[in-house]
């Protein structure tokens, strides 16, 4: 590779990390890109599994214990599922196709929930912001579907975090609790995600030794997010989540 190569690389990977333990969602989406611009798109795929899941494991250290274990024991098995079927599709579709859709998706939520969040705030302080559709959202058939949606939209695109930040933000949990939530459910996917990846064979011992030449920078990129974290109000982290999954969608249609 080249020194630009590198460069891009060590970007991409440690902008990854500080994204994945400061709000928790969009990481993969900021990392896919990236790599896809030195490396094939299946390789660039391939090597997002473990790179994040080294950020993974020092966000299960930084937040360990400050998640939501109900939710995960029925997540999981479901997502596992989403795991393997999204590792059928990446033999099969082409991925503009998903990408599309996860990207229209984006918008479409991300746009309702910030011009709700201003009308509550500003024209409108008395109305709640836990209606029905927050308790629908907290029933299991919800959480099985998003599980199960996470699952396969992380396989696929490393985009598991948008529909996983949906579901968490709606049952709007504490900065804390939903950056650990998700790093812990991301953990276990993009583990289950190296044995899928390596099934297919786009993961391969070249992949596997570049992470580890880069997990200095993505170790620092993670406790960097972690500090950002702790110093940032829950009100300003719902509308930085809100704003970051509105590009993702943005990016995500132009790039497809």
């Amino acid at each position: 590779m080249s020194y630009t190569d590198i460069i891009i690389i060590a970007f991409a990977v440690f902008g990854s990390a500080v994204i994945k333990n400061g709000v928790g969602v969009g990481a993969g989406i900021f990392l896919l890109p990236f790599l896809a611009l030195v490396l094939p798109a299946k390789v660039a795929l391939g090597l997002g599994a473990p790179a994040m899941l080294i950020s993974d494991i020092i966000g299960v250290r930084n937040y360990w214990g400050e998640w939501d274990k109900k939710e995960l024991l029925i997540l999981m098995p479901f997502a596992a599922l989403g795991v393997l079927l999204g590792s059928y599709l990446v033999v099969i579709t082409p991925d503009t196709v998903f990408k599309h859709g996860v990207g229209v998706f984006a918008l479409l939520f991300a746009s309702h929930q910030i011009v709700k969040t201003i009308r509550i705030r500003y024209f409108n302080p008395a109305e709640t912001k836990t209606g029905t559709s927050i308790e629908r959202m907290q029933s299991r058939t919800y959480t099985v579907l998003f599980g199960f949606l996470g699952g396969i939209a992380s396989t696929v695109a490393h985009a598991g975090g948008l529909m996983m930040s949906v579901y968490m933000l709606q049952k709007r949990s504490n900065p804390r609790t939903f950056v650990g939530t998700l790093v812990l459910f991301f953990a276990l996917i993009n583990l289950f995600k190296i044995f899928a990846y390596s099934g297919i064979g786009i993961i391969t011992d070249q992949v596997l030794i570049l992470v580890l030449a880069f997990s200095p920078i993505i170790i620092i990129g993670g406790v960097l997010g972690n500090a950002l974290n702790k110093r940032v109000s829950q009100e300003l982290f719902r509308l930085i989540v809100l704003t970051l999954i509105f590009l993702i969608g943005l990016r995500l249609l132009w790039l497809a």
